[in-house]
């Protein structure tokens, strides 16, 4: 009876320990082959992009295509250091249609984005093209495969797409309020400053609108203003690119006598237009 005890007890040990063996060496095959990457971002300096920073030509339209580039970085880890990558790839969704607008891949090579091949940190730039009336919320999906196929997490990183464009100003007006006619041509010299947040370079046009006294706008009308140290002889302007714009009018002795309004104002490159200095200016006999 003692004898059977110890014959059954062996019988059963032995196959236990033939399945604890193979689990073991099944673990290793996993460890080895099928490590799961993990993806995390290192940079990602843009979460908001102004598309009215973006110039394609003088003015900024509505309908105007713009490409849209972003620099990014990730970094991939495996729970076993033999894992090797296969592609780390990025995806632009619209956040309103969920249309992807652009898909990509990032790289560790060295080459052109990536500053240091071979260090697990996989970086590009988000290239895509949208027209710049289509602001809004886009997504970032990024995500990485081994090279036995299996997937990392899914990184979702907000992109916001906005057109924050700041209108300029118009002020410190600089001119006669009276200006007697003579037997020879007068001149009337006009100057007003004009400033952007965005940049005096965002600043399109300076003109002033002038009114005769019977309320019927003058023939020229805009008269555009310059800032440019009288390049053009017509100015006056003293400093070009100052922001003081200047431009000197003529009035020959037949100018109808009476009180002209004159309406000063400008325009930036998304066409915003700014404050309106009003000023009113007698001519006499």
């Amino acid at each position: 009876m003692h004898q059977y005890f110890k014959l059954s007890s062996l019988f059963f040990y032995i196959p236990l320990f033939l399945i604890i063996s193979c689990e073991k060496e099944s673990n290793g095959i996993i460890d080895s082959q099928g490590s799961i990457p993990f993806i995390t971002v290192t940079s990602y300096p843009q979460s908001q992009i102004n598309t009215d920073t973006i110039n394609i030509g003088s003015t900024r339209k509505p309908e105007d295509i713009l490409s849209i580039q972003s620099f990014i970085s990730s970094k991939v880890t495996f729970s076993n250091i033999n894992g090797l990558v296969s592609a780390v790839n990025y995806s632009v969704i619209n956040s309103q249609t969920l249309s992807i607008v652009s898909e990509g891949a990032l790289f560790d090579d060295g080459n052109n984005a990536d500053q240091i091949a071979g260090d697990s940190i996989y970086s590009g730039y988000l290239k895509f093209q949208i027209q710049r009336v289509e602001v809004g919320y886009y997504t970032i999906k990024i995500f990485c495969e081994s090279t036995f196929g299996l997937r990392s997490n899914t990184l979702f990183l907000p992109l916001f797409i906005c057109r924050s464009n700041n209108k300029p100003i118009v002020s410190n007006l600089r001119c006669d309020s009276i200006v007697a006619l003579g037997n020879e041509v007068q001149i009337l010299q006009l100057r007003i400053m004009a400033q952007d947040t965005d940049g005096q370079q965002d600043i399109y046009k300076v003109f002033f609108n002038s009114f005769k006294p019977d309320g019927a706008p003058s023939s020229g009308n805009p008269f555009q203003m310059y800032d440019d140290a009288n390049a053009n002889s017509k100015s006056g302007d003293i400093i070009a690119g100052d922001g003081d714009y200047g431009l000197m009018i003529q009035l020959p002795p037949t100018t109808t006598p009476g009180i002209y309004q004159f309406h000063f104002q400008a325009i930036d490159r998304s066409l915003d237009s700014s404050n309106v200095v009003i000023k009113n200016i007698t001519i006499t006999q």
